[in-house]
């Protein structure tokens, strides 16, 4: 037997006890493509009161050399990051070196005063109304945020004369917000945040392998390629920026299940003083929960919080453009699986829920009745606004309208958006997001917040 597939073998088989029964070949099943080490693939875990229950993976972190993917293989965790950035706030703020009611002003004096001051729990919320990092770096003329740095984005971030809203009173996902967070802890750290986010908790944690990049692009071995698919293969598309915050964290699925230990039983860095920093569902100015309205989910310490087809998660994606990841909690069944894939065109919420059912059952479908009668979304779509229509048609992940409106004299060429890792739809700095109940949706660009559109007739 060739030494991979004994390999493979091997790992596929690291189950905490037999009693369990645990089908990870099941698992297996749900992370590969047929095309085995010729194309790319995920590893993944599950973790239950800080044991191990399995490690496995499938696929290549390099087709071309053949490389399998397993629980050590660094991946790029894009914005699973965020709440290392907030552990790495929070333990400041426990050492009360720095308050979640500061105004960042205090800390980061060249941004401008806004009309409302912005404190470090609305950048932690995503309730601040910063803009967004990635499409300001993109609207700069930048193609890829792969060729910029750390210093170009606070200089856009700095040089933003207004915020989306008044800060506290809305939500809006910010990669900036973040960006500005990590610099925070920087300052008040006095080192480098990614010095300080292995000092103070990668090490402590145990997680050996994972770093935060610094203006550098990741150097070893074993670090996955991204892949997309082109044509009847794939290609690599390596094209995540290398300055952390909003992401940054190079990680391993071992590594994780060093975090998943440290949060159920070690509490040396996840203390409970940090814990009620991290799950405590934030909200606005207002005392109303900062709701992510997609997802019905409240957002805490750069982890979502809050019940999903019959079940209560805590939770935080992440997607760059050939990485897609999930890491996902059910604390009430002390259940944790993450899964970090190398491809662009699989949903990673999508194959952490099937894992979890793959080890409990359909939970995640009983009782939901959300869940059990999914909307089709295929249809006409009226914007008032516009005086528009789109005819919306979805063929797996992609999204494809073709549009009309009175004030064009023939219709456009049809727009055709991606499916992320949230269930969005995006193309071009353009986000779209399906109501619930499939009776419309909202468009929302950098600089244009919640246009409506509802299902014709």
């Amino acid at each position: 037997m060739p030494k991979v597939k004994i390999i493979s073998l091997l790992i596929a088989t690291l189950v905490a006890t037999p009693a369990q029964a645990i089908d990870v070949a099941k698992v297996r099943e749900i992370i590969s493509d047929p095309k085995g080490l010729a194309a790319p693939g995920c590893a993944a875990g599950a973790f239950r009161g800080g044991k191990t229950l399995f490690v496995t993976a499938a696929g290549s972190g390099d087709i071309e050399k053949g490389k399998p993917l397993d629980g050590d293989t660094l991946f790029y965790a894009a914005s699973v990051s965020k709440q290392f950035t907030a552990l790495a706030a929070a333990k400041l703020i426990e050492q009360k070196k720095l308050s979640l009611d500061d105004d960042v002003r205090k800390y980061l004096p060249e941004l401008p005063e806004y009309e409302v001051p912005v404190t470090v729990r609305m950048l932690m919320l995503h309730t601040a109304g910063i803009r967004d990092s990635l499409e300001l770096i993109r609207l700069a003329g930048i193609d890829s945020v792969a060729d910029t740095d750390k210093a170009t984005a606070l200089k856009l971030l700095f040089a933003q004369k207004s915020t989306n809203f008044t800060p506290g009173t809305a939500y809006t996902y910010s990669n900036g917000g973040y960006l500005l967070l990590a610099e925070i802890v920087e300052r008040v750290s006095g080192m480098p945040f990614a010095d300080y986010a292995k000092k103070a908790i990668l090490r402590p944690l145990g997680m050996k392998r994972s770093f935060f990049m610094n203006d550098a692009k990741p150097s070893g071995t074993n670090i996955a390629h991204g892949y997309v698919p082109v044509g009847d293969g794939f290609e690599i598309r390596d094209t995540y920026p290398t300055f952390s915050g909003s992401g940054g964290l190079m990680v391993t699925i071992n590594d994780l299940a060093s975090l998943d230990r440290d949060i159920e039983v070690g509490h040396k860095v996840w203390t409970p003083a940090v814990a009620k920093i991290m799950t405590t569902p934030g909200t606005f100015t207002n005392g109303q929960p900062a709701l992510e309205e997609r997802t019905g989910l409240v957002y805490g310490g750069g982890l979502m919080i809050g019940s999903r087809n019959g079940q209560y998660f805590v939770q935080h994606g992440g997607g760059a453009e050939a990485f897609k990841n999930m890491y996902a909690r059910l604390p009430e069944r002390k259940l944790s699986v993450a899964v970090l894939c190398n491809r662009g065109d699989w949903v990673s919420q999508d194959k952490a829920d099937a894992i979890v059912e793959a080890i409990e059952g359909d939970i995640l479908t009983a009782d939901d009745a959300s869940s059990a009668a999914k909307p089709a979304l295929d249809g006409r779509y009226v914007s008032d606004e516009l005086q528009a229509t789109w005819d919306v048609r979805i063929a797996g992940d992609v999204l494809t309208a073709g549009v009309a409106s009175r004030f064009a004299r023939a219709p456009g060429e049809p727009l055709e958006l991606k499916r992320s890792a949230d269930g969005t739809f995006t193309a071009l700095g353009t986000r779209l997001i399906f109501d619930e109940d499939g009776q419309g949706f909202t468009i929302r660009t950098a600089r244009v917040h919640a246009l409506r559109f509802r299902r014709a007739g």
